[in-house]
């Protein structure tokens, strides 16, 4: 659907080889940082693989959930994780994600565009602070 992605569809194989380095290079920027993970990743995945951006975001939740979960267990293993904390802020973030899987299904592409701009701008600007 080329109007949805505004570009042309690769194929599986050619879709497949970009996805990779992108994986890779996400998943260490989300074990070392990881604010706007998921973003970057929808962003890279619609824009390099050239993937519909619901298929994009289905393979960035595994992607993320993969990320998520070896780095938890490295820094349980150096007695880096505060488990309450993580617990509060997990039932949240399950919240957060069903409220926005059921934003999506409702309003499509159309309507997440505007946030994820959004959502990357205050992280822009964040980033930038910090920087400076």
């Amino acid at each position: 659907d080329v109007e949805e992605n505004e570009v042309e569809d690769f194929s599986s194989k050619k879709t497949f080889y970009y996805s990779l380095p992108i994986s890779f290079f996400i998943g260490m920027y989300d074990g070392f940082y990881g604010p706007g993970t998921g973003t970057f990743l929808i962003l890279l995945l619609t824009g390099v693989a050239h993937m519909k951006l619901n298929e994009a975001a289905g393979i960035t939740k595994v992607i993320n959930l993969t990320t998520n979960i070896t780095s938890l267990v490295i820094y349980f293993l150096n007695g880096k994780v505060f488990v309450v904390i993580g617990l509060v802020a997990g039932c949240f973030g399950v919240l957060g994600n069903y409220l926005g899987t059921k934003y999506f299904s409702d309003k499509g592409a159309k309507g997440v565009k505007p946030i994820i701009l959004v959502v990357l701008s205050i992280f822009f600007v964040k980033l930038l602070i910090e920087v400076f």
